[in-house]
């Protein structure tokens, strides 16, 4: 894991842990577990993790996109594969999503944004993409998700 990639998870780990409301509690309690970060570098982090501050009990906190609060990508999501999944088959713990022609890329884009649990990586070319769970019952859940939000065409 690189530097970045620990940084992030013990973000999300710090964030899921306790409110947190300010760019320097947050550089603060990441100080605590022996990671230095400059004020843009933690800007940067927190806009590839789709966090979003939101109003709480008597100000604001910081929300990660997995507690459900990013609603700009989960409408995104929503365009995406209503627009262009065509069709999601599954093997084991892999899934296999067919897009119309030269939209794989935007909807695994919007797949690895929203942050699902059950996705544990994607890759995409022109049309497919591949989707890899832990499980092949969490690969099952990723079906649903992406029947409830493409339609009656998945």
């Amino acid at each position: 894991m690189s530097v970045k990639q620990l940084r992030h998870a013990k973000i999300r780990q710090l964030l899921q842990g306790a409110p947190i409301d300010t760019h320097e509690k947050l550089a603060d309690a990441l100080r605590g577990e022996c990671i230095q970060v400059s004020q843009s570098t933690l800007s940067k982090d927190l806009r590839e993790l789709g966090v979003v501050r939101v109003p709480g009990d008597g100000g604001f906190s910081y929300i990660l996109p997995e507690a459900g609060s990013n609603f700009r990508d989960q409408h995104i999501l929503e365009r995406e594969l209503q627009d262009y999944l065509v069709s999601v088959d599954r093997a084991g713990n892999l899934l296999v999503a067919k897009t119309i022609s030269a939209h794989a890329q935007s909807v695994c884009e919007a797949i690895d944004r929203i942050g699902w649990p059950q996705v544990m990586g994607t890759i995409a070319g022109d049309n497919t993409i591949f989707l890899v769970a832990s499980t092949a019952g969490e690969a099952e859940e990723l079906v649903g998700l992406l029947a409830e939000i493409a339609g009656d065409r998945v």
